[in-house]
């Protein structure tokens, strides 16, 4: 009985072992809850674990005091005594379970962090992916919009290129890496002589320079440099024909074959030669100024000389042989004064005040070539006149314009010699409003090397004492004055030139007096 004392603590132990279990099943149950609820969550495992160790410690240390104060008062204190040490064994093990799994959650802890720090990454990366995603959903729902305007826009801004490029006045042409025109507007085709595109394109570049060597210049230029500007040259077009251009261009790449290029080409022609009419002009000027003063100054006494000869052959009319050598003296200062006539023409012909007046053009070619027409038949030469009826009148002056005819017809009777025709044609041109008068002979022509020198004062080629090489200058300072202008053509290409001879053709056209 001496443990009756010691009861209430005895009760105390039972019923807290009672309670210990009961609360251990209790935190097991709600950790299988939280395990089955999640059963990825490390944590949930952890206190499964946990809870499940704490469960059999609870059973082991609850079932062995409890058995041990049923075996004491049932009075078989001996079968504690066997079963105690397996109690206390089994209540070792379980609470050495509790203690590591105790001391295993610092890991479980770092495990938790990292968990989370995971976690936050994907939190972090989801919240960028939706907006992301969003973003995505604004432009797609935006992009046909924006394909739209952006589709706008390169259509607008291809038609400006495509309107400058076919309203352009000058020439815009591309170039591929091998040197062939890939690509040109229509002023450049014109420019060129030809009437499609398709005729131009595939065709080297090259092949239009009139000048092989500005070609290389040209093309080692815009290589070295990139591009090239106001580069001056000539041009062949598809009829033969020759003009002046100037081109500007830019190196572009093509790929992996190398450098094409794109530029303009600005047609001169028009500005060169009225460029080289207007020195012409200033030195038809400058040259008349003086052959005025060197025809006035030799004039005077060239008169004496010429008077003087002609009374010494009068008074010494029996002597032959001196008059013969007056006779010469008197040739010689007759010649002479036919070069002051000449160099008093083309003086008066750079006078900027010619008396003008409505004129009829075929009134005066008949005219003139009624006063000329018995010394060419003469010499077996006829005139033949095609003359368009009803030419609108010009304003010019008549005496100077007969003295252009004369000596364009006189020109002609040298280039025949004798046996030969010359003909006369007149005609209206309404697009131009221009009167045109041509003059063709079926002399010998003129040789190339001097075409392009006839106009020039003091060239001739006749033999000393035939010609003062003015006639031609002369005329050409006449019709500038009157506002026109004078070609020749040696031979003339027209068909029905060539079926009537004609070697050499003026053409002269006069403004029409509107």
């Amino acid at each position: 009985m001496k443990a009756l004392p010691l009861f209430p603590i005895y009760i105390s132990d039972f019923v807290g072992s009672i309670l210990m279990l009961v609360f251990s099943l209790q935190a097991y149950r709600w950790a299988n809850k939280l395990r089955s609820s999640q059963p990825q969550n490390v944590l949930f495992m952890y206190l499964f674990g946990l809870s499940l160790a704490l469960v059999a410690l609870s059973v082991s240390r609850s079932a062995g005091h409890m058995l041990r104060f049923v075996f004491v008062y049932a009075g078989v204190p001996e079968w504690w005594h066997v079963m105690a040490p397996w109690s206390g064994g089994f209540n070792t093990m379980t609470f050495v379970a509790v203690g590591v799994l105790t001391f295993y959650y610092p890991n479980v802890r770092r495990a938790l962090e990292l968990v989370e720090e995971d976690a936050r990454k994907l939190r972090q990366a989801h919240e960028e992916l939706e907006k992301a995603h969003a973003e995505l959903k604004e432009l797609t729902r935006t992009l046909e919009e924006r394909v739209r305007q952006r589709t706008h826009e390169l259509i607008v801004s291809e038609q400006k290129f495509r309107r400058l490029f076919e309203s352009s006045e000058d020439g815009v042409f591309f170039c591929d890496a091998h040197g062939r025109l890939s690509d040109i507007n229509p002023s450049g085709v014109e420019m060129l002589g030809y009437k499609d595109k398709e005729e131009v394109i595939g065709r080297p570049m090259s092949e239009f320079f009139l000048d092989p060597e500005d070609w290389q210049l040209y093309y080692q230029r815009l290589m070295r440099d990139g591009y090239i500007k106001d580069f001056e040259t000539r041009f062949k077009r598809a009829d033969g024909s020759v003009i002046y251009v100037i081109i500007s261009a830019n190196a572009i790449e093509c790929g992996r074959n190398g450098y094409g290029c794109e530029g303009l080409i600005k047609d001169i022609t028009h500005f060169k030669k009225m460029t080289e009419k207007l020195i012409y002009s200033e030195k038809m000027a400058s040259l008349g100024q003086l052959a005025a003063g060197i025809a006035h100054e030799i004039n005077t006494p060239l008169g004496i000389i010429l008077g003087y000869a002609q009374l010494l052959k009068e008074e010494f009319v029996g002597n032959k042989e001196l008059v013969e050598e007056l006779g010469i003296i008197e040739n010689q200062a007759l010649i002479c004064r036919k070069i002051v006539s000449d160099l008093l023409s083309f003086a008066r012909s750079s006078d900027p005040r010619p008396e003008k007046e409505l004129l009829s053009v075929n009134d005066c070619i008949r005219h003139t070539v009624d006063m000329v027409r018995h010394t060419f038949e003469m010499d077996d030469i006829h005139i033949h006149l095609h003359l368009q009826e009803d030419l609108p009148p010009v304003f010019a002056d008549q005496d100077r314009l007969n003295q252009v005819i004369v000596n364009l017809l006189n020109n002609s009777r040298d280039a025949i010699g004798h046996g030969g025709e010359i003909h006369i044609w007149t005609y209206f041109d309404e697009t131009e409003c221009l009167v045109t008068i041509e003059i063709g002979d079926t002399g010998s022509g003129i040789p190339p090397e001097v075409k392009d020198k006839i106009f020039d004062p003091f060239f001739t080629t006749k033999p000393p004492g035939q010609g003062t090489g003015l006639g031609l200058s002369v005329s050409y300072g006449i019709i500038e004055e009157h506002e026109g202008s004078i070609e020749v053509f040696s031979p003339p290409e027209e068909e029905k030139y060539k079926r009537l001879g004609i070697k050499t053709l003026f053409r002269i056209k006069l403004p029409v007096a509107f």
